[in-house]
């Protein structure tokens, strides 16, 4: 990997918007052990970043296509377990329509990882490049039954041509200058030290974050790394149930624990 040189960050005149793609419903103790039975909305995040060089997405949210793989063979299960919630009007290609973006004007889609809540509108994007771990993309085409509904994927919401647009995280510039320690040292996205994609392992094998050095301050967006903010303030992390869906059940407790050490570091 070759390493971006060590220069003061460039920090933008960015914009960032956080949008809502739809939701899902969970127990609370899903997010928090003690929270209680009662279910809690879990919503589809993307971040919006209105870059010089283009628009960024940090994850695609839910659309009705989600609805549509979840409601046949194996995948009902997934719906059963993971009810998805999307109105009309609610996916991020139509949310960014309304604000004048159209979807080729999207250059590159960040994926946190590759669950439906994550990915389910990138096949909305057909021109973006979109960085991702490609390992993960080609164990998830090739899952199968049981393997595939335990890791969570739903194969069908990968863009035919989606290996073609791929960047891989490893690939990137490696940038030493963002102040995230303890955490690993992330990829610089656009050469400018603006974006940064940051390794966030645990919750899945690929699962990556986005430092975004905006001109008032930084911005960690962190996907499913971590599910409520107690966790990483106070350590109350989730119901050991959550290891049944978590890929390194100690590599997701470590992450939050370098969470916790940044948060205290840089409040």
């Amino acid at each position: 990997m070759v390493t971006a040189p060590d220069t003061p960050v460039r920090r933008r005149d960015l914009r960032v918007e956080l949008l809502v793609a739809g939701w899902t419903t969970h127990p609370g103790f899903v997010a928090r052990r003690g929270a209680g039975a009662a279910a809690v909305t879990f919503p589809a995040l993307v971040l919006l970043v209105h870059h010089p060089d283009g628009i960024v997405l940090y994850d695609t949210g839910y659309t009705p296509r989600v609805s549509r793989a979840v409601s046949r063979g194996i995948d009902r299960i997934y719906g059963r377990l993971l009810p998805v919630h999307i109105p009309p009007g609610h996916s991020v290609v139509d949310q960014l329509a309304e604000r004048g973006i159209a979807a080729n004007q999207v250059t590159t889609i960040v994926l946190s990882h590759l669950h439906a809540d994550h990915l389910g509108g990138l096949k909305d994007f057909p021109e973006a490049a979109v960085v991702v771990d490609p390992a993960a993309v080609a164990q998830m085409r090739s899952a199968r039954g049981l393997g595939r509904l335990r890791r969570g994927w739903l194969p069908a919401l990968l863009p035919d041509d989606l290996e073609q647009r791929l960047i891989d995280p490893a690939s990137l510039p490696r940038d030493t200058r963002a102040d995230l320690s303890p955490l690993a040292h992330g990829g610089d996205l656009l050469g400018d030290g603006s974006l940064v994609v940051v390794p966030l392992p645990g919750h899945c094998g690929e699962h990556l974050g986005l430092l975004v050095a905006t001109s008032q301050g930084d911005l960690l967006a962190l996907g499913d790394a971590v599910w409520d903010l107690r966790a990483v303030t106070h350590g109350e992390i989730p119901h050991p149930v959550v290891q049944l869906i978590t890929k390194d059940w100690a590599g997701y407790q470590a992450t939050i624990a370098d969470l916790a050490d940044l948060a205290r570091r840089r409040p």
